[in-house]
């Protein structure tokens, strides 16, 4: 393959961003048949799961 890329928004912080034929998110995104196909961005992901752990780690005692 030569470097396609599809022009996607990201559902969380809205920016648009070029998705490279090797990203995961490639082959969703070029199966779907909107005009302007969404995911999350790598950088919200990251977030998101950072959140997540911190909300799982153990309250420390007062």
């Amino acid at each position: 393959m030569k470097g396609e890329s599809i022009t996607a928004r990201c559902l969380m912080c809205g920016k648009t961003y070029d998705v490279p034929s090797d990203h995961k998110e490639y082959p969703k995104l070029a199966a779907s048949k909107s005009s302007a196909p969404a995911f999350i961005c790598d950088l919200c992901e990251y977030r998101v799961r950072h959140e997540a752990d911190e909300q799982q780690k153990p309250k420390k005692p007062m």
